[in-house]
């Protein structure tokens, strides 16, 4: 045998064995791993379940000036995505998608790489007092390719390392928000409730002081029909000019009763809203509406009917007006 056909079988031999032990590696690749972040579940999951805030942290933040992203259903909550493409490579890019999102628990999201396969992410968060574990798993099935085996040995090693950049950067960003105390604006939904209320056209210097003359009278006609509150207090902004306000003040109630000349008994229907939890004093409730104003922008939202105030606190149980917690809800069109 020459020595030529000699190098020609041993090439083979070892191909053939490279080609059988690359099925004995596993069809699977599941990187985990896992971080405690000093922040509440709210903050972390608010990081997560929005993909226009991965750019802070992920490691898959779209990169490189021929990059575009097209955001799907607003890439936000379930059912949002974006589509990642590189211009200058054909069929270069993702999709990914959020297809499970359990409020403070989970969030679930699809990955397509296009010709390069598919994967599943999951974050699964746990609180811990003041803290939030997070534990970030990526299932990625390499499929028969004997090369593409080899490769996810590589791939578990080299993704690890992305993923624990990645928490390092997810970390520093929520503790950064709760130090400055930013705002975390989540997508929410406001239950269908029934509501004594009164809807009156008011001067804007005199909000304040025909709010406090609405709710009397609302709490005397819950008085007088023995109707309790069955949930906090609310507000709803129908118009607004420089000088007056379309003005609806509404507290739910759990009784069929028949409103009077001046309280209403009405319906709100189940509304998607973006959602504010604004800490403070009402006076300074503006900031918090701006803060959501332009979230819907970047979001590309549209708003859907009026905005909300849905007063959490009770002034005379909590007299620090620092302690006041205000839900500010705008309804938008999913």
């Amino acid at each position: 045998m020459s020595r030529f056909a000699r190098i020609i079988m041993w090439v083979l031999l070892w191909g053939a064995l490279f080609v059988a032990l690359a099925y004995f590696l596993p069809k699977t690749v599941e990187v985990e791993r896992s971080a405690d972040v000093k922040a509440p579940v709210k903050t972390v999951y608010a990081q997560i379940i929005d993909l226009h805030q991965w750019d802070h942290w992920s490691p898959w933040k779209r990169m490189g000036e021929n990059v575009s992203v097209e955001y799907i259903n607003h890439g936000v909550g379930l059912g949002g995505g974006y589509v990642w493409r590189n211009e200058n490579k054909e069929n270069s890019g993702a999709i990914i998608e959020i297809i499970e999102a359990n409020p403070w628990s989970k969030v679930a999201v699809s990955l397509d790489f296009m010709q390069r396969g598919e994967a599943l992410s999951t974050f699964s968060l746990a609180e811990k007092g003041a803290e939030t574990k997070v534990t970030w798993t990526l299932t990625y099935d390499v499929g028969n390719n004997p090369f593409a085996r080899w490769i996810g040995l590589l791939m578990k090693k080299s993704m690890g390392t992305d993923f624990d950049n990645g928490l390092v950067k997810l970390k520093a960003l929520c503790q950064v928000i709760e130090n400055e105390g930013a705002h975390v604006i989540l997508l929410d939904t406001v239950d269908e409730m029934q509501y004594a209320g009164i809807r009156e056209t008011v001067p804007f210097i005199e909000v304040s002081r025909e709010m406090s003359v609405m709710y009397g009278e609302i709490s005397k006609f819950l008085a007088q029909n023995e109707i309790e509150m069955a949930g906090m207090p609310f507000a709803l902004y129908h118009l607004m000019d420089e000088e007056n306000i379309d003005l609806e003040c509404g507290i739910p109630i759990d009784a069929n009763v028949e409103g009077n000349r001046t309280v209403k008994v009405a319906t709100f229907p189940m509304t998607a809203c973006a959602c504010l939890d604004f800490y403070g004093d009402y006076s300074n409730l503006q900031e918090g509406h701006t803060a959501v104003q332009k979230w819907l922008e970047t979001h590309g939202f549209n708003l859907a009917s009026a905005p909300m105030e849905i007063y959490l606190t009770d002034p005379q149980q909590e007299p620090d007006p620092a302690n006041w917690v205000t839900r500010i809800c705008y309804p938008v069109e999913k």
